[in-house]
C-alpha cells in the first residue's frame, strides 16, 4: 500500500498505518475507536461539500428561527424606535459572547431581555391593588 494519495493537483502524504480511504464503520463505537487514533486531516478532500446544501437530518441551532427572542417587525407591523445606550466595553463583550452562544445578534438578545423584564414589571404593577405605589413601582419612576 502506498503512503501517497494523488488528489487532482494535491498530493497528500498519509501517515504510517493510515488507510487510503476512510473505512466504512458498522458501529458508532468502531468509528470512535478509529477517530481516537487517526487525524481527519489526510482525508480532508474526501469529504462532501455541504456548505450550501446541509443534510436534511441536520438539526438547526436555536438561531433566529428557533429563538423566542422578539424579532424586528416586518412590513406594517409595530414600528421600532432607535435607542442609544452607553455600556462598558466589558459588558458589551460579555453580551456578545452570550449572544454568540445562542446564535443570535447581540442587539436581538438585548431587545429580548428588555422586553421580558418589561413584561414582568408591567404584570407586577397591574397586580397592585388600587394602583398603590409599591417599592418596585417607585423604583421604576
Amino acid at each position: 500500500m502506498s503512503n501517497v494519495i494523488d488528489r487532482d493537483d494535491e498530493v497528500v502524504e498519509l501517515p504510517e498505518g493510515y488507510p487510503e480511504r476512510i473505512p466504512h464503520f458498522t458501529t458508532e463505537e468502531e468509528a470512535r475507536d478509529f477517530w481516537d487514533t487517526h487525524s481527519s486531516a489526510p482525508y480532508f478532500f474526501e469529504g462532501e461539500d455541504v456548505t450550501n446544501n446541509p443534510p436534511p437530518e441536520l438539526k438547526r441551532g436555536p438561531g433566529r428561527e428557533g429563538s423566542r427572542a422578539r424579532k424586528r417587525p416586518e412590513g406594517d407591523g409595530e414600528r421600532m424606535g432607535l435607542v442609544i445606550m452607553r455600556m462598558g466595553d466589558d459588558m458589551v463583550a460579555a453580551l456578545k459572547e452570550v449572544a454568540a452562544r445562542r446564535h443570535l445578534p447581540y442587539q436581538t438578545l438585548m431587545r429580548s431581555w428588555v422586553a421580558e423584564r418589561l413584561e414582568q414589571e408591567q404584570r407586577a404593577l397591574a397586580a397592585e391593588p388600587d394602583g398603590k405605589d409599591t417599592e418596585d413601582a417607585r423604583r421604576l419612576g
